[in-house]
């Protein structure tokens, strides 16, 4: 945890002395975005990395498989949330913006529903990736086209709320993005128990 936020603060202070400010709202939206992703993929990719096979088939003998990967979500998204509104906080404060047109409900629903489906995704791909011997190769070739839609969809949500969008702008995106984190976790639910077999 710490190495991530270390990371999150030294990534946001060298764009700070990058940009000192974006005036571009979509320029300012995608740096911060690309920050998030990188950030979760690394805080993410030790989900599952750092556990034996004596000590996974412990927990296999004491643990439900649909009740861990769950939890293991539940986890994530946890921390994914603490380490989103870190990131935000010291970006909006060191690289100024100019958001006077900003709606933050609009602002608030893209960064929670795709920092949800990022943190939802990572963690079924590094649950896959931890059954190979080069798991963070795997995972970042996995992850990569799995999580680049959701991310454009957060990217467009948040934009637009930033440029003062309305919610029609944005109910279809809103409805897709919703729709991948129920079907990421539904897949991780019904999947993740034949995969912890082997």
């Amino acid at each position: 945890m710490s190495s991530i936020i270390m990371y999150i603060v030294s990534t946001v202070f060298v764009c700070y002395l990058t940009f000192k400010s974006l005036e571009n709202t979509v320029i300012w939206n995608g740096v911060f975005w690309i920050i998030i992703l990188f950030s979760l993929t690394n805080a993410i990719s030790k989900s599952f990395a750092n556990e034996n096979s004596s000590y996974q088939l412990f927990i296999y003998t004491l643990v439900n498989p649909r009740a861990l990967i769950l939890g293991k979500i539940i986890y994530n998204t946890l921390l994914t949330f603490v380490l989103v509104i870190i990131a935000y906080l010291l970006f909006s404060v060191f690289i100024q913006t100019d958001n006077s047109s900003t709606t933050p409900l609009i602002f608030i629903t893209g960064l929670v529903l795709g920092s949800f489906a990022i943190s939802s995704t990572l963690t079924l791909v590094s649950a896959i990736a931890a059954k190979t011997n080069n798991n963070l190769g795997i995972l970042a070739i996995l992850a990569f086209p799995i999580v680049l839609p959701t991310l454009l969809i957060a990217i467009k949500i948040t934009s637009l709320g930033m440029q003062g969008g309305s919610w029609s702008d944005i109910s279809d995106q809103i409805i897709m993005l919703s729709a991948i984190n129920m079907m990421v976790v539904t897949l991780a639910f019904l999947l993740f128990p034949y995969l912890w077999r082997q």
